[in-house]
């Protein structure tokens, strides 16, 4: 069951009908290369409110919240906090005049002190110098507070990655906030730290203080908020008091309605080409929790083979663990082609025939580079002849595959940095197709990628089935895998919740899945 704290309804209804707004956005507008990701947004927050703001990845949730925090700049539209214009130039202005920002990756400093990480920019000083028994003092007070035991003195990187992201959120907590936006603040969280945050939360709002309130788990959102708004395609599609709203409704407006997906041709799939039984995902920070429990799969070739799951329920660990690129522990069997092998790093991912598509873009690409240096950058070997590389055969094989692909570019000496999002998953495409990588993992491939680049794309894996490779795309974007895959094994707390046919694929069957609903 989730947790739950009751809210205070009178308290609700009166800071609600004052009509006073902690913060007021009109008309906000922030573009990207390539993408429009908050499009003519406007939203209020009461004071004493908890808003919910849900949506599914690429909604524009997150590109809206760091806004509020001053990460991002060159937006157009207006933003006023208590009625004053507000329009912050980095995160350290936006805490300074009452907006505190807890992101979602745990970002410390490991081997400074609980209390320097919590008071970082912001020390203690006596006669010019660091006052540390303040310091600690302060930090102490926090803590105790929010009820962790936990030494300030201590190093943050002794602490396991649930009590730092506690640490992070207490940090903000303690702050003078009038808005607090809390970005997936419970996924590293067991269920009673997560009801003692709401029970914070709550305390907060009886203070007067506004929470934005960012999460993919139903349940937690109908448990502690007033409001719900959800967002689609960088805009706001509904706004309901949380008590006078199903689950239902909330499901079908974050999935928007009914979509045709993309036919794939009937296909049976080939001989298994990868195959994983009992992997298991430790997380670096923490080798005693477990990203992956244990898990095992297959996929054959002429297959898409999806792995669903919301944010930290275990799908992208166990994709780039197979592959080789997870920085933490993992155990388990792997086999491809029938055959048992031993991945430990993305070297041997691709001598073994295996590609990887990552999940940003820049870590993957040299964006400094050509498209032609990136197209050829797994296949510089079979290129080479006698300690010499063979350019134009390297060019006409880059050629080769731009055509294919349609990738829009100058040409094959245009900086990869240059072309919009869509044509840069290309690229990566063209790169393991000149390489012919018979196995590819993409995760969350269209991530950041306009509608018009997204259907290109996903023809393109439609193709690459037909030609009998093996496809794996760990998403936690549902629409994306709806589309194209034969299968969907779904995850949720690093486990294995169920499986889907494509007959049975629909955005909102795995979102109820995923989200136990």
């Amino acid at each position: 069951m989730p947790a739950s704290v009751a809210p205070d309804s009178q308290d609700v209804a009166r800071v609600l009908a004052s009509g006073a707004a902690v913060v007021s956005a009109r008309g906000i507008t922030k573009e990207f290369p390539g993408v429009v990701a908050v499009d003519n947004l406007s939203l209020s927050i009461a004071p004493g409110e908890i808003l919910a703001l849900l949506g599914q990845n690429g909604a524009g949730k997150s590109t809206f919240i760091q806004i509020l925090a001053g990460v991002h700049r060159g937006y157009r539209g207006e933003i006023a906090l208590d009625g004053k214009p507000y329009q912050p130039a980095s995160v350290a202005e936006a805490e300074a005049a009452g907006v505190a920002l807890v992101p979602q990756e745990v970002n410390v400093a490991p081997d400074l002190t609980v209390a320097e990480n919590m008071y970082l920019n912001a020390e203690p000083t006596r006669f010019g110098f660091l006052d540390r028994p303040l310091l600690l003092a302060r930090a102490r007070r926090v803590l105790e507070g929010f009820g962790l035991a936990v030494d300030p003195a201590a190093a943050m990187g002794s602490l396991d990655l649930s009590t730092q992201q506690l640490v992070i959120i207490a940090r903000a907590l303690s702050k003078n906030a009038r808005l607090l936006i809390l970005d997936e603040p419970t996924a590293a969280l067991t269920e009673a730290e997560a009801r003692r945050l709401f029970e914070r939360m709550r305390t907060l709002t009886r203070r007067g203080v506004a929470i934005v309130f960012v999460t993919h788990r139903l349940p937690e959102v109908f448990a502690v908020s007033d409001r719900i708004v959800i967002m689609r395609d960088g805009r706001i599609c509904g706004s309901y008091a949380t008590t006078e709203v199903s689950r239902d409704t909330v499901v079908a407006q974050m999935v928007g309605g009914v979509r045709t997906p993309i036919a794939l041709g009937e296909q049976k799939p080939g001989a298994v080409a990868l195959e994983a039984k009992d992997l298991t995902v430790a997380d670096p920070a923490d080798p005693t929790r477990l990203r992956v429990d244990r898990v095992s799969l297959q996929a054959a070739h002429g297959e898409i083979l999806g792995l669903f799951g919301l944010l930290g329920a275990g799908c992208i660990e166990a994709a780039l663990a197979l592959y080789g690129a997870w920085p933490g522990k993992v155990s388990g069997r792997i086999a491809l082609d029938g055959r048992d092998v031993t991945i430990a790093n993305p070297t041997m991912a691709v001598a073994h025939g295996m590609g990887l598509m990552a999940q940003d873009r820049r870590d993957c690409l040299l964006l400094e580079h050509t498209v032609l240096d990136n197209a050829l950058l797994a296949s510089l070997g079979a290129i080479t002849h006698r300690g010499f590389l063979d350019v134009g055969a390297g060019q006409r094989r880059a050629q080769e595959f731009v055509r294919l692909l349609d990738i829009k570019t100058p040409s094959i000496e245009t900086l990869v940095g240059t072309l919009s999002g869509g044509n840069q998953q290309k690229v990566q495409v063209a790169r393991w197709l000149i390489a012919d990588a018979r196995i590819l993992i993409l995760i969350d491939p269209t991530r950041g990628v306009d509608v018009g680049a997204r259907a290109e794309i996903k023809r393109v894996w439609s193709d690459l089935r037909a030609d009998g490779r093996a496809i794996v795309i760990a998403s936690t974007d549902a629409e994306e895998l709806v589309d194209v895959c034969d299968r969907v094994l779904v995850f949720r707390r690093g486990a294995i919740a169920g499986e889907l046919l494509r007959a049975d694929l629909s955005e909102e069957t795995l979102l109820r899945m995923a989200t136990d609903v």
